[in-house]
């Protein structure tokens, strides 16, 4: 199914073919965008080495960056590009980041204390990164086309080798595969 959004300023209508249209406020110049080739997903950012802390020890994590990104909108020039993040934001449910954000956003998660000769892992990871494509018509006129990148929020944690995380992301398994 094809879901489109109308964006009036800070307004937006949204419609697709199982529901009428829902103002959130009075549109002034609308435009319309149309999602396609929507990829929702969440990958592993960011990885430190494994690490066997005695218990009691405590450790700052040197993360290794595998994957960084920009929450960005290219293609076709937009006047207020943070509308299609809005928009497709709406598409997706989720609270996307703005334009001009960046992942991994730290170097480090902070330091961790030791359980007790425990072999661990520290990652960073970005849940919801979406990467779509659209088309834009303005006032009956279609404007061009182009592409949006965010996602909706980023996170850290550990893990310990030789145990299952039963993450159903399997970003943590992920991160233990790569470092233990």
């Amino acid at each position: 199914m094809i879901v489109t959004a109308a964006i009036a300023g800070v307004g937006i209508l949204v419609f697709s073919s199982a529901s009428a249209a829902t103002a959130v406020s009075a549109p002034r110049k609308s435009c319309t965008f149309t999602w396609f080739n929507i990829d929702d997903r969440h990958v592993l950012s960011a990885v430190s080495e494994a690490k066997t802390l005695a218990k009691g020890e405590k450790w700052v994590p040197v993360m290794q960056v595998l994957r960084s990104g920009v929450a960005q909108v290219t293609g076709v020039k937009l006047d207020k590009p943070q509308a299609a993040i809005t928009s497709l934001g709406k598409r997706v449910r989720q609270r996307l980041e703005p334009i001009g954000r960046t992942y991994p956003s730290k170097g480090s998660q902070g330091e961790i204390s030791g359980a007790g000769a425990k072999k661990l892992v520290a990652y960073q990871k970005v849940h919801h990164l979406v990467d779509a494509d659209f088309v834009v018509e303005c006032a009956g006129k279609r404007l061009g086309s182009g592409h949006a990148t965010s996602w909706n929020i980023e996170a850290h944690g550990t893990a310990r080798c030789g145990v299952k995380t039963g993450d159903k992301t399997r970003i943590s398994d992920t991160a233990l595969k790569l470092a233990c």
